[in-house]
């Protein structure tokens, strides 16, 4: 994988999704997180697959930079 975030959607029932979320920040010799978390589409208004990954792809931004302020402070 290269630098950036990859998001994988698997579904695990008709109202949840499974996301898994890669971040690396380097192409080699770099560390990798992976987070894994469960997503309810909704009944009312179910969230497409791009709209499910937007979300993910955001909620990992901000994962990454409170990590990051946790090991520069």
């Amino acid at each position: 994988m290269n630098k950036g975030v990859q998001i994988e959607l698997s579904p695990l029932d008709g109202e949840h999704v499974r996301a898994k979320i890669t971040w690396r920040e380097q192409d080699a010799g770099g560390g990798t997180l992976q987070i894994e978390l469960t997503v309810r589409k909704g009944r009312d208004k179910p969230k497409s697959d791009k709209l499910l990954k937007a979300d993910a792809r955001a909620l990992a931004v901000r994962f990454a930079r409170a990590f990051a302020d946790t090991v520069e402070g």
